[in-house]
């Protein structure tokens, strides 16, 4: 797989059974946070059956620096931490894991689209993503000034972007300038990473409305956006008219992360 996720198990022993109410309780409660943090991709918190004063945490980050800087060192943090700090003496293992080839197929047992592209419904699937997103970015007040100047045929360019990437036609390439010209468009537009949080935000919600109930699928398509804005807040610090280099060809994603 690629190297944009990481699976974070947390165990707990936790022997008096009153202590396991209020744990239960306060995960409960701190589970607003990964919800809210762009950071972490899903979550499960199981309780043994054998032994029930045994809990593991399995917590899926876009990556151990968005987990451990990111996270940690964003505002969501302390607030998650008061909820489950009296249990932090409970811990056995706290350890960050990433996946091997080993891995069932997922999808009810069926076959799975050879490319994301395709799994996401093709180029209108990735046009009605885009008319969802952009409708919440324009409304929002932190991202609204960002697209000041923007058009609906940014809707479309970013649309067969995404199909490139995904596996699907090159179009970008052929048409619209390829991997430069994407890069070029965020020079000057000095995103800051609160904006990039908030994009990520509400690309969640694009992506948890249009894309087909597939969690794989859409863990990838998240770490790719993921991966992507880091580059675009980075890119946009430079000046427009600076010189680039070759920057490669466009990026491609799949099932396993980048290609």
């Amino acid at each position: 797989m690629g190297d944009f996720v990481v699976i974070e198990y947390i165990r707990y022993r936790i022997a008096e059974p009153e202590r396991r109410v209020a744990f239960e309780g306060a995960y409960a409660g701190a589970a607003r946070e990964l919800e809210a943090a762009p950071e972490c991709l899903a979550y499960e918190l199981s309780r043994g059956v054998e032994e029930p004063e045994r809990y593991v945490l399995r917590i899926e980050w876009t990556s151990v620096e968005g987990h451990e800087r990111g996270f940690r060192g964003g505002p969501l943090f302390a607030s998650f931490l008061g909820a489950v700090r009296p249990f932090i003496g409970d811990i056995e293992e706290m350890k960050h894991y990433e996946r091997t080839g080993v891995v069932s197929g997922g999808g009810g047992g069926g076959v799975r689209a050879e490319t994301l592209a395709e799994a996401v419904g093709g180029l209108e699937g990735l046009r009605r993503l885009s008319h969802a997103f952009y409708d919440g970015v324009l409304a929002d007040p932190l991202l609204a000034p960002v697209f000041e100047n923007f058009s609906r045929t940014h809707i479309e360019h970013v649309a067969v972007w995404l199909d490139e990437v995904f596996g699907g036609a090159t179009r970008f390439t052929d048409d619209l300038g390829g991997h430069q010209a994407l890069l070029k468009s965020h020079l000057g537009m000095a995103i800051t990473e609160e904006q990039r949080v908030r994009w990520m935000e509400l690309m969640g919600g694009a992506v948890a409305k249009e894309l087909p109930d597939d969690e794989l699928l859409r863990r990838r398509v998240i770490e790719y956006f993921d991966w992507g804005t880091r580059i675009a807040r980075d890119v946009s610090a430079d000046p427009v008219g600076t010189d680039l280099g070759d920057p490669g060809p466009t990026p491609r994603w799949g099932w396993d992360g980048l290609v």
